[in-house]
């Protein structure tokens, strides 16, 4: 009766999903993802949805060295690199035969354009270079050579290349409307919500931001291609978990996201034809605590909550298989700072810190905010509400769809108190977790939740950036990652495993840790 009843459930579901949403076109590959995919333009790009998009319309100046399971770069659009003995002059050469979607040859011209432009707009991983570019100051010698002149010598800046993403010139310049860039109008941005302007194995067929982008193979692509592998990709946007695993579940999907609680891949391993994949993951769960919102501005009730949340909880009964986190950096992560402790719940230290504190009780009021489409942050939120109440706490819990926390991540004044953020490695390097979350230059992002503001945790990490010799950029960076752990912006819970769920026929999923990178269409084949 019972296996009767959850039959009838599942026909159920998919009788009220939308007909034309999920009916599976034949040889087309569903890919769920639980998030609306934010942008399509490579110089917004910023989360998983987006840099999936990215990953597969456009091609990076690098790419992660895949095939030999590393997240360090290798040749890619650019075929070479040499370095000047100061470390601040990189000069690339531009593989040729790379064909745009438009059929226009990729030339250095177009490297110098996209760059140009990311530093203009200031979006999305533009962070990483403003330090050390601006436009001009990257220059194409011929039309196959380029040349980035820094100001400084710059540790990150070859792993951050994985994310520098190469746009047709020609076709965006064609396509620019009256906008905030000067001559450069609004550097083609509405149309890049319409169409692409890439080089990559795919090119958008069409794009609702809310619902689905359907890619279709571009047969110029300069890699070539195989027998078996993806010619059509449509990759939707799903919310609710229990969809999402119906629809792999009943074929009308063939993989589906990372973001399904550690019940929801227990149930789908269970089930005939489903793999689930699991990985060591570069991957930080954290609790961005507002810094310049009250009570949170003071250190000491900083420093109570993360003594009074209940890590092993988490640990052993929300995050199965998660390493307990040390700090920002995962522990995986070259450069990690091995010296800082792994926390433990201490209700005595956190009732002396609050007392310390001098905030009364009637001003510990808290919002904690998280992705309503993820069960498993809502479970944290119910444990902290649990443990901080126990102190006097007031927390109010409240889930927002991923675009809004977004949106309000834009402003300390919108940010709530605590968010719940899980935030994989961007690039191969420690920087990611250090610089690129807790220097003010950051601040307006998910990633920069806390508002942290320390000007000597600022001066060491723009020292570690310009360090040209290895041991000293590490020394650093692990002396930034000190002072940031004791100023408690953060409750740094859990570096989880990476799950992800697929039929069985699919063949060469890789993960390498890089935020999308698996996710990349190319790499698949059908094999039934």
């Amino acid at each position: 009766m019972k296996r009767f009843a959850g039959v009838v459930l599942v026909l159920a579901v998919l009788l009220l999903l939308p007909g034309r949403g999920f009916s599976q076109a034949p040889g087309t590959f569903t890919y769920i993802e639980q998030q609306i995919i934010t942008a399509s333009d490579p110089a917004a790009a910023v989360d998983e949805s987006s840099l999936i998009a990215a990953i597969n319309l456009y091609d990076p100046l690098l790419y992660p060295n895949v095939e030999k399971g590393s997240m360090e770069p290798r040749p890619h659009v650019a075929e070479s690199w040499t370095l000047s003995p100061d470390g601040k002059v990189y000069t690339f050469k531009i593989r040729r035969g790379i064909k745009f979607h438009s059929g226009r040859d990729l030339t250095a011209d177009d490297v110098v354009f996209s760059m140009d432009r990311a530093l203009r707009m200031k979006k999305g991983f533009s962070w990483v270079w403003t330090p050390v570019l601006e436009p001009g100051r990257v220059r194409a010698v011929d039309p196959y050579t380029v040349r980035f002149e820094l100001k400084d010598a710059y540790a990150p800046f070859l792993g951050s290349l994985l994310l520098f993403f190469i746009l047709d010139k020609d076709l965006v310049m064609r396509n620019i409307r009256p906008g905030p860039y000067g001559e450069f109008g609004d550097y083609g941005v509405a149309f890049l919500e319409r169409a692409d302007a890439g080089s990559g194995p795919y090119r958008m067929e069409r794009f609702d931001r809310a619902t689905e982008m359907v890619m279709a193979r571009f047969d110029g692509y300069w890699r070539g291609w195989k027998p078996n592998q993806l010619s059509r990709v449509s990759f939707k946007t799903v919310t609710e978990e229990a969809t999402v695993k119906t629809l792999l579940l009943s074929g009308q999907a063939d993989m589906v996201n990372q973001w399904l609680t550690v019940q929801g891949f227990r149930e789908l391993r269970q089930a005939p034809g489903i793999v689930v994949k699991e990985d060591p993951s570069v991957q930080l769960f954290h609790l961005q605590m507002n810094t310049k919102k009250p009570p949170l501005d003071n250190l000491k009730v900083r420093q109570a909550i993360v003594a009074a949340f209940d890590y092993d909880t988490a640990i052993q009964q929300i995050f199965e298989g998660a390493t307990k986190a040390r700090g920002p950096v995962p522990v995986r992560v070259p450069g990690w700072n091995p010296k800082l402790p792994a926390m433990s719940r201490n209700t005595a230290k956190a009732r002396q810190l609050l007392a310390e504190s001098g905030v009364p009780a009637g001003a510990l009021s808290i919002e904690y905010a998280y992705v309503v489409t993820l069960p498993l942050e809502r479970q944290i939120g119910l444990l902290l509400k649990n443990n901080l109440e126990a102190l006097g706490f007031k927390v109010e819990i409240r889930g927002e769809p991923w675009a809004r926390i977004v949106e309000l991540a834009t402003r300390a004044e919108t940010t709530p108190h605590i968010t719940a953020i899980f935030d994989t490695l961007k690039y191969p390097h420690v920087d990611s977790h250090t610089y690129g979350m807790y220097h003010p230059s950051c601040w307006g992002t998910f990633r920069c939740m806390s508002f942290y503001e320390n000007p000597k945790v600022t001066q060491v990490l723009e020292a570690a950036r310009r360090a040209t010799k290895p041991e000293e950029q590490t020394r650093l960076y692990q002396e930034a990652q000190a002072m940031i752990v004791a100023d408690a912006p953060s409750i740094y819970v859990a570096n989880p495993l990476h799950r992800i769920a697929f039929r069985d026929y699919v063949k060469g999923y890789r993960y390498v840790g890089l935020l999308g990178f698996d996710v990349a269409f190319y790499d698949f084949t059908i094999s039934r």
